[in-house]
């Protein structure tokens, strides 16, 4: 009976620190996705809120985006309701940290084409590609705060596996407005599905910031390949005739009327 008092006082003990430490862990949880997805998108990754079951490994994460670059219209890039993680807690203590399955439920993205040469996800891709990139020694030392930033996303964090990830029920929304003419459409996202995140170059996993960099760089590349053999072409055609529209309008007063009242 004494023996199943203490452990009843034990198991009443922990069941105390998870409640008391949960809204602490949430906060810690929330800033650790905004620190290292930040940095390594080069624009703000924020969560609404985060549910932690410690018993069973289960992680919820919720309110999941990604920020567009600058100069663009939509606010996000990319939004998802639903993340949920299940994590090995016998990982947790250890130097690498293996997350079992990840599963993003329809998250929606944003293809937003600011000219016929520019698009909001190729230029995050060359963010995700510059920021999680190995510094090149050889560069100058005016670029050293930059190989720093680089270092501390890479450095200083535990090791991740991630054994199976699967994004499904995806969209992705087409937005063009170029020379006052918008156009826009919908297509779905493929289903995604990685295995053995961490382990292809290092079997003891890899940093968080290069574990992020592989996840959003299959997305964002899936993303963008499927517009582009999709509904892209629309979208110029689309974009072409507003720009011919509008030189062609040069050749009359009217025209060039409307020409100044876009330019105001």
């Amino acid at each position: 009976m004494k023996k199943f008092l203490i452990f009843l006082i034990i198991l009443l003990a922990i069941g105390s620190g998870i409640y008391v430490l949960s809204p602490s862990l949430e906060s810690i949880i929330q800033n650790i996705v905004h620190k290292y997805g930040s940095q390594v998108t080069g624009t703000d990754v924020n969560l609404g809120g985060f549910k932690l079951s410690l018993l069973k490994g289960n992680v919820e994460i919720n309110n999941l985006t990604v920020a567009n670059p600058k100069n663009y219209t939509q606010p996000y890039i990319m939004s998802v309701g639903k993340v949920a993680v299940k994590v090995n807690l016998k990982s947790i203590f250890s130097d690498t940290i293996v997350i079992e399955n990840v599963q993003i439920e329809n998250p929606k993205i944003t293809y937003e084409l600011l000219s016929l040469t520019q698009n909001n996800l190729s230029q995050l891709l060359d963010n995700i590609n510059k920021n999680t990139t190995a510094p090149d020694k050889n560069k100058s030392t005016s670029s050293s705060s930059n190989n720093e930033e680089k270092n501390d996303i890479k450095q200083n964090s535990k090791k991740v596996i991630v054994q199976h990830l699967l994004v499904s029920g995806g969209e992705i929304n087409l937005a063009a407005s170029i020379a006052g003419q918008s156009a826009s459409a919908r297509v779905p996202l493929p289903t995604i599905e990685m295995n053995d995140i961490g382990k292809q170059k290092n079997q003891n996993g890899t940093n968080i910031a290069d574990t992020l960099s592989a996840v959003l760089q299959k997305i964002f590349s899936t993303a963008y390949n499927t517009v582009v053999n999709s509904k892209l072409a629309d979208m110029k055609t689309t974009a072409e005739e507003s720009l011919n529209s509008v030189v062609e309008g040069i050749k009359n007063k009217s025209g060039l009327k409307k020409l100044l009242n876009f330019a105001k």
